[in-house]
């Protein structure tokens, strides 16, 4: 898992580059260790991949959704599975959900349920499940996008509750 591709930087993380590594990069090679699978366009892929859909519900409602994490090569334990809530500030703090996990036979897939009694408008905002370790905060470029919403994050969704205002 260490075996990656690494940058120091000093206050910001820099811009990608135009072409070739970004100033500060380097990659940990460990002997012993096949070679990273390397995607020159872009982050490597998610590994599990993470399914879940945002959630509509209503004050007071009890609200219960499934998520999905597969993977093609790891084996997956449901320990290493965490959802917690996010804060606009990138900040996360735990969630109230009851959570329940089921394992595939061959250990590849796990499925969740997450249960929230009596939803209230505190409830009402952006999480994140994540397998084994929390990611670093999304990168935001300088230049403007005339996208209308960020998209969220492997794993990210939102949850809206009718009769609550958006922030």
């Amino acid at each position: 898992d260490d075996q990656s591709g690494y940058i120091i930087y000093y206050q910001r993380i820099p811009p990608p580059p135009q072409h070739g590594p970004p100033p500060g990069s380097f990659m940990l090679e460990i002997e012993g260790c096949p070679p990273p699978e390397d995607d020159e366009r872009g982050p490597p892929k998610q590994d599990p991949k993470i399914t879940v859909k945002g959630q509509h519900t209503t004050k007071g409602a009890t609200l219960t959704f499934t998520f999905k994490l597969e993977s093609n090569d790891k084996t997956l334990t449901k320990d290493k599975v965490h959802m917690v809530k996010a804060s606009q500030d990138h900040k996360t703090s735990p969630v109230r959900f009851t959570l329940t996990y089921e394992v595939s036979s061959d250990s590849k897939t796990i499925t969740g349920t997450a249960v929230a009694d009596s939803v209230t408008c505190d409830d009402q905002s952006g999480y994140l499940i994540y397998y084994d370790k929390l990611p670093p905060p999304p990168h935001h470029e300088t230049r403007m996008r005339f996208k209308r919403q960020p998209r969220p994050p492997p794993g990210g969704f939102m949850i809206d509750v009718k009769g609550c205002s958006h922030y």
